[in-house]
């Protein structure tokens, strides 16, 4: 029996100056979301298992196709794939990086104020 192996989350990667993690206490709706991903990364053997898990309304892969992508893919110096989560028509955002070789998730950024991809 193969065990389903997940993603385990780390805040090492975090931009605390950028998004201070004292703005996601702003709404239980926020923690809740927060809690509902990290759950979910753990459970999760890859990103597909993750969108089918209905995480968010929507999640991408940020690809340098944009100005704004290219400023945060610079900005987190990230080795690996980085996504973005949309919560749809609010300001949350979460922003993490999936490692398959370390099986770690990264979350760069939880962004409260719509301050990426207005």
């Amino acid at each position: 029996m193969k065990i389903k192996q997940g993603f385990l989350p780390c805040f090492s990667r975090y931009k605390h100056s950028y998004f201070p993690i004292v703005n996601i206490y702003q709404k239980a709706s926020y923690v809740t979301k927060v809690k509902t991903l990290i759950s979910a990364l753990i459970d999760s053997p890859s990103i597909l298992s993750l969108k089918q898990n209905g995480i968010g309304k929507d999640i991408q892969t940020i690809r340098p196709t944009s100005a704004e992508s290219k400023r945060l893919i610079s900005l987190f110096e990230f080795d690996y794939d980085i996504y973005r989560i949309d919560y749809g028509d609010n300001p949350f955002r979460i922003i993490f990086g999936l490692s398959n070789i370390k099986r770690e998730a990264y979350i760069l950024a939880i962004d409260t104020t719509h301050s990426t991809y207005r």
